[in-house]
């Protein structure tokens, strides 16, 4: 099974703003079968990485699925289980008013293994 990370972002506010308030994940099953996905969201407190998303869920072969979540942290990362490497994941932050952050945002060839 791959496991693919968006790696750590660094989300601390400049200006009293955060540069991304949400998480959009892009996940898109290029297999002929249904495959299974597990995505897990963690924030950073301290040393720790703290769980705060855990979201299981099967795609069914050529679909795609779109999820938001919650970022305002001061560093956060995503991680991807899936049962095939057909699956692609795309992630980019937005901020309050809903644009594209391009300083969290990663296609599917820059998600990394873990």
């Amino acid at each position: 099974m791959p496991n693919l990370t968006t790696g750590l972002f660094d989300n601390t506010p400049v200006a009293g703003v955060r540069p991304s308030s949400t998480l959009s994940v892009n996940i898109s099953n290029d297999d002929t079968v249904t495959v299974d996905v597990l995505i897990e969201g963690f924030f950073q407190s301290g040393t720790t990485k703290v769980m705060y998303v855990q979201e299981a869920f099967t795609l069914t072969a050529g679909s795609v699925a779109q999820r938001n979540y919650f970022a305002e942290f001061d560093a956060f990362e995503f991680q991807f289980i899936v049962s095939t490497e057909a699956v692609k994941v795309t992630a980019w932050g937005k901020d309050a008013a809903g644009n594209l952050t391009t300083a969290h945002r990663v296609v599917a060839q820059e998600v990394d293994p873990f």
